[in-house]
């Protein structure tokens, strides 16, 4: 099933899981035809239970596919963040949460939801290449292991936000984590940013990639 409903408290959450998400991993990581050939043009999901809806930002008219952003669906799992810290094992986590799906935020995303609702909760993790990058650097980027902070920032429609550091001040996520967003109140959008202390003229250095999964909607 694409998610599951609690009647006790009135929520559903947005678990990735079942043939219809399986479906849209590509193969490979960095150039599949879903993302980057004759797919990328229609690439997008929606889940029916929870409202929720995303794909491909095509924030630079769609030519280059997941390259401009988007919230891809994956099931990699690599820990080898020394040598995979590239993006060519861009849909990748280190580590599994437990189930087989979960999906990847690259670039100045949006989730959008078909009505107002809470969203409660939702899981957060690094990806193999944006841990690499952050924990040892990169040779571009500086390693974040003893100073400084790379941080998602999520924008809801209603213009209340809420951060969600990856790395700061020698303390950096390695694996999944929940994370509160009630605050946010209800939203019928969430755009997730990345900005941290390591910038160029061209923004933040650090791979702007991480995972998310088990999105809770309160219904």
């Amino acid at each position: 099933m694409a998610s599951c409903n609690n009647d006790d408290d009135k929520t559903a959450t947005l678990d990735f899981e079942g043939q219809q998400w399986t479906a849209l991993i590509d193969t490979a990581q960095y150039g599949g035809d879903l993302l980057y050939g004759s797919g990328k043009d229609t690439y997008a999901w929606s889940d029916a239970k929870t409202g929720i809806s995303g794909g491909l930002t095509r924030a630079y008219g769609g030519e280059y596919g997941y390259s401009e952003g988007g919230v891809a669906i994956s099931n990699y799992i690599d820990a080898d963040i020394q040598n995979h810290a590239t993006y060519f094992y861009q849909l990748a986590i280190p580590q599994s949460n437990g189930s087989k799906n979960f999906a990847v935020v690259y670039c100045d995303a949006t989730l959008t939801l078909a009505t107002p609702h809470v969203v409660r909760s939702m899981d957060v993790s690094p990806t193999t290449y944006q841990l690499g990058s952050t924990k040892f650097g990169d040779g571009y980027a500086a390693s974040l292991a003893e100073s400084g902070n790379l941080t998602i920032t999520i924008t809801a429609d209603n213009e209340k936000t809420l951060e969600i550091d990856l790395a700061r001040d020698g303390s950096i996520l390695e694996t999944w984590k929940t994370f509160d967003l009630s605050s946010l109140g209800e939203v019928k959008s969430l755009t997730f940013t990345m900005d941290g202390s390591d910038k160029s003229s061209y923004g933040v250095k650090h791979p702007k990639y991480f995972a998310i999964d088990n999105v809770v909607v309160e219904l």
